[in-house]
């Protein structure tokens, strides 16, 4: 009250107090429209900032109203760059509408991906024309939001990935044509993951061999498939395993799969390691080709080149090949030679013919196989001369039991119709080390032993050192 009796008998200090209030009221003013100036030129500055970078990275910024018929609200100019128009040109062919962009086949997708929305955002891939008629790829990332007046206005980013969508179509095409490849030259292809041990085959795999196209731990259970390779190639098939886990550079080798329950077929296996960033083995990328054709092709072949064509044992020159390598690589080992001769063949071939000779032959040499493993070296090294390789073999009487198995095996009655012929055969024996340290030395031992056993009566065995 005394600050007001104050004021009103002091005019002088009224008008100066009016003025400052006055002036605090014009600084307030002044701050607020400041704050307000500042606030939108940042905003603007983020929506330049903002524009710039969308048209940047090829994409543009669109608010549309999906009821309206997807009127545009607004478009930035990276969109309309995006499809090769300004602003001005696009309004001037009437294209106010998202719909007028939108690809003729994708409009009814389009619509959908629109309206059918759950959590109010939207992520979806359509065509959209450019000014040249050309068609491009984009993404559509964005959200619904609700208006003053209720009606849903979309605001998205149209980001072009029609480069994106070319390398994934060239990426199909490149598995496309693998797999007709694959299907066309009979081939299975796989892939092999070091570092989750997990093998995938082609679907050729399952036809071929009747087995999963994806095998996990491929490596580290590597024992439990034993059955799919054939028993003498199992070592193979370890040594195929451990190349792939341990990361060659190439790995290729043959073995035997299994086609159908005791049918095996022969297969090469070719891959070649991808490796990462840091050097290390990733995958290994490669193929398995049925070989089997070829294989038994080339074994054939080999067999008609080392065989004796009547009676299927060795040929002369592999026989002696085959022992002499046999020797250099087992030369701490006991062997023995046995060189046999028909008894009176000649006299076969005179009185019966050379055809009942040769029957002969194929008798007795397939009476000779029977009583003998696999392991034993059995060739043809003259008209009816043979000779039957034992490798380590044991003591003298070894020998002997030995000797007279093979002696029984030629001590027969071939019949030939109402024609019954006697056979037997002389047989004389050279070891390695104490007779010889090759097959040369071995066969002259030996041939002087089968030539005492001759002059002695014929129908027995005789062994090199007996006779000197």
């Amino acid at each position: 009250m005394k600050l007001y009796n104050m004021l009103q008998s002091n005019p002088t200090l009224l008008m100066v107090s009016i003025i400052i209030m006055l002036c605090l009221c014009i600084l307030v003013m002044f701050f607020l429209i400041l704050c307000k100036f500042e606030n939108e030129k940042s905003n603007t500055i983020s929506a330049i900032e903002l524009n710039k970078i969308t048209n940047s990275i090829h994409a543009g910024l669109v608010q549309f109203i999906p009821r309206d018929t997807c009127t545009i609200h607004y478009a930035s100019e990276g969109f309309y760059n995006l499809l090769g128009y300004s602003e001005k040109e696009a309004m001037k062919k009437n294209k106010y509408s998202i719909m007028d962009f939108v690809y003729p086949k994708d409009k009814d997708y389009f619509i959908t991906s629109v309206y059918n929305v759950e959590d109010g955002s939207i992520n979806f891939e359509v065509r959209l024309v450019k000014k040249d008629g050309t068609i491009i790829y984009c993404l559509i990332n964005g959200n619904h939001v609700m208006a003053k007046n209720g009606n849903y206005t979309i605001s998205a980013v149209f980001v072009d990935i029609t480069r994106q969508k070319k390398m994934q179509e060239m990426l199909r095409m490149d598995r496309e044509r693998y797999r007709v490849a694959s299907e066309l030259s009979n081939d299975v292809l796989f892939e092999y993951y070091v570092i989750n041990d997990e093998m995938i085959f082609s679907d050729k795999f399952k036809e071929l061999f009747g087995r999963d196209t994806i095998m996990d731990n491929f490596v580290r259970d590597c024992y439990l498939r034993r059955d799919m390779v054939h028993p003498d190639d199992y070592g193979l098939y370890l040594d195929f395993c451990t190349k792939l886990s341990e990361g060659k550079e190439y790995v290729t080798t043959e073995f035997r799969l299994k086609h159908r329950p005791n049918d095996y077929i022969w297969c090469q296996i070719m891959g070649k390691t991808i490796y990462d960033e840091d050097d290390l083995p990733n995958r290994v990328i490669g193929k398995i080709v049925n070989v089997d054709y070829q294989k038994r092709e080339l074994d054939a072949l080999e067999y008609k080149a080392t065989r004796d064509p009547l009676t299927g044992v060795y040929n002369k020159e592999v026989t002696f090949k085959k022992i002499d390598r046999y020797i250099s690589g087992n030369k701490n080992g006991r062997h023995a030679l046995m060189l046999i001769d028909f008894d009176d063949f000649k006299h076969i071939n005179d009185n019966y013919g050379h055809l009942v000779g040769d029957k002969v032959l194929t008798y007795v040499v397939r009476r000779i196989r029977e009583v003998f493993a696999e392991g034993e070296i059995i060739g043809r090294i003259g008209g009816d001369e043979f000779v039957v390789f034992i490798g380590y073999v044991g003591d003298h009487g070894d020998i002997v039991g030995k000797a007279s198995i093979l002696g029984n095996a030629l001590y027969t009655t071939y019949v030939d119709g109402n024609c019954e012929i006697q056979i037997s055969g002389s047989i004389g024996i050279a070891t390695y080390p104490d007779n010889g340290m090759n097959y040369e030395q071995l066969v002259q031992c030996a041939d002087q032993a089968l030539y005492c056993v001759k002059s002695q009566g014929k129908n027995s065995f005789m062994l090199y050192g007996v006779v000197t």
